[in-house]
């Protein structure tokens, strides 16, 4: 019972950490920065608890980092710049978000392995 109620609490904090970096960081028709700095900061940080138990993971990594990025709403802001004909932005949204997610959880993974 107590790995549900951690989970669910990573879960929560998760969220609400994502809602509010997208509040103070996204604008509607800029750069979603908030979704973006979400996203690779959560990279790096599931990538830190690559060689952690599994319990770890299951709690922080699916709970807590699940709950935190969010692919979901980096779709809708990639789409959305498209729609405002905003491609360069869009382009450069995605890309960014890529290079710099998978950036970060190697970055991750290399220290937690050190």
């Amino acid at each position: 019972m107590i790995t549900v109620a951690a989970f669910v609490a990573a879960a929560v904090a998760g969220a609400l950490a994502r809602a509010e970096a997208g509040r103070r960081w996204n604008s509607p028709n800029g750069l979603a920065a908030g979704t973006l700095i979400v996203n690779v900061t959560g990279s790096f940080l599931l990538g830190l608890l690559s060689g952690a138990a599994p319990l770890t993971v299951t709690v922080l990594g699916v709970g807590g980092l699940g709950a935190y990025t969010t692919f979901s709403s980096f779709a809708r802001d990639a789409v959305s710049l498209a729609e405002l004909r905003r491609v360069k932005a869009a382009a450069f949204y995605v890309s960014a978000t890529c290079v710099l997610g998978l950036a970060a959880a190697s970055a991750g993974v290399a220290l937690a392995s050190t």
